[in-house]
């Protein structure tokens, strides 16, 4: 009888009580991005979530039970500071949030000095990578995107001049056409007509006039690295003065779209742009992540919420392999992480900041965006000849 009663307690170790692991998750749940037109809040818990659901059987047999704790910092930069100080004097062992650059930026020197691990989705700043081996993020950054559309330019569109169009007061934007720049011109391009705006400018009188002092036949594609509202007025402006080249964007244009149509209205757009998934895509992953979030959410997930997915994933499979459950011990579990396999694709960490990872390149029909194709990472260090351009 004693026997079967210890069996009963000890002889099964899914018996025992899992260990608690804090995580905090940061974001705007309160507030509405001024950012984007697509929000996180919702979305972003969802992926988190999901990716718990998904992971649950091998946290179970490691005796974990992971606890999310909710900071919710509005939309303000003083709230983020404040919610970084509370996270790191907190039982977390480690924060994945953050979503934009710009409150991820404040944040990540406070959780470098504090050696907390700390693992933003989809914050694209190249400086986040560069804060510490503290700081993580799950997606690529805008001198990669910016890189990666100058391959797209040069071998796909078979492009040899580029216009840019850039807003000089947003650090994302000038990152991503600083990164487009070098790429294109060690490619054996040429930038002829680069021209600086602000984001909050509505008149772009002098943007058309820059390019009606140069011939059509000096630019064969137009990049517009900038956010999303911004560059529809922009790519408005020059399609209302007759100006009809190829566009090209990165991830600030949006995966869906709806408020840079409305501004594009029905002009006829050839654009490109970079995303970092999109739910039309036909990958197996893609598949199974649809169905497994529309079951459990009852709605369309978007990219934000497939970005959270699969960062709380790379999260969910160091906090298993830490050989302590710690901050110190989550921090060396992340930083053996070199290669991982998501619903955006494939992941390559090589050098401790923002991984070199697939990427998803839109193109503009019947007023929205819809995939074309998965790009496998573009290896930017090697350069193809300018012969094998034609």
């Amino acid at each position: 009888m004693i026997l079967l009663l210890f069996l009963f307690q000890f002889g099964n170790p899914t018996s025992l009580a899992a260990e608690n692991v804090h995580i905090g998750i940061a974001s705007n749940f309160s507030e509405v991005s001024l950012n984007s037109s697509n929000p996180y809040g919702d979305f972003f818990k969802n992926g988190i979530n999901l990716a718990l659901k998904d992971h649950s059987t091998e946290l179970t047999k490691r005796g974990i039970n992971i606890v999310l704790d909710e900071y919710d910092y509005g939309n303000t930069p003083i709230k983020a500071l404040e919610i970084a100080k509370k996270t790191i004097d907190s039982s977390a062992i480690g924060v994945i949030g953050y979503n934009f650059s710009s409150h991820a930026l404040l944040a990540a020197p406070l959780y470098q000095a504090a050696k907390m691990p700390m693992l933003t989705p989809s914050a694209t700043a190249d400086r986040i990578g560069k804060m510490g081996s503290y700081i993580h993020t799950g997606c690529f950054n805008n001198t990669f995107m910016g890189k990666t559309l100058a391959h797209i330019a040069w071998n796909k569109l078979k492009a040899k001049k580029a216009a840019i169009v850039v807003a000089a007061d947003c650090a994302y934007c000038v990152d991503l056409a600083m990164g487009f720049e070098k790429e294109f011109t060690s490619l054996g391009g040429e930038i002829t007509i680069k021209k600086d705006i602000l984001e909050s400018d509505r008149d772009f009188s002098s943007v058309v006039a820059s390019f009606k002092q140069h011939p059509s036949k000096n630019y064969d594609v137009i990049l517009i690295p900038n956010q999303e509202i911004n560059s529809a007025f922009v790519i408005s402006a020059i399609l209302k003065a007759g100006i009809n080249k190829p566009f090209l964007g990165g991830d600030g244009w949006g995966d869906v779209g709806e408020k840079f149509f409305n501004v594009i209205g029905s002009s006829i757009l050839k654009g490109y742009s970079l995303s970092h998934w999109h739910y039309e895509l036909k990958t197996p992953e893609t598949k199974r992540f649809l169905k497994a979030f529309e079951k459990e959410f009852h709605k369309k997930p978007n990219d934000s919420a497939v970005l959270a997915y699969d960062s709380m994933s790379i999260l969910i499979n160091s906090i298993i392999a830490a050989k302590t459950l710690t901050r110190a011990g989550l921090e060396e579990s992340l930083n053996k992480i070199k290669k991982f396999d998501g619903v955006t694709g494939h992941f390559d960490f090589i050098d401790g900041s923002a991984p070199q990872k697939s990427s998803t390149l839109l193109t503009t029909k019947a007023n929205k965006f819809v995939p074309i194709e998965l790009i496998a990472p573009i290896k930017i260090s090697a350069h193809p000849s300018k012969e094998s351009h034609d």
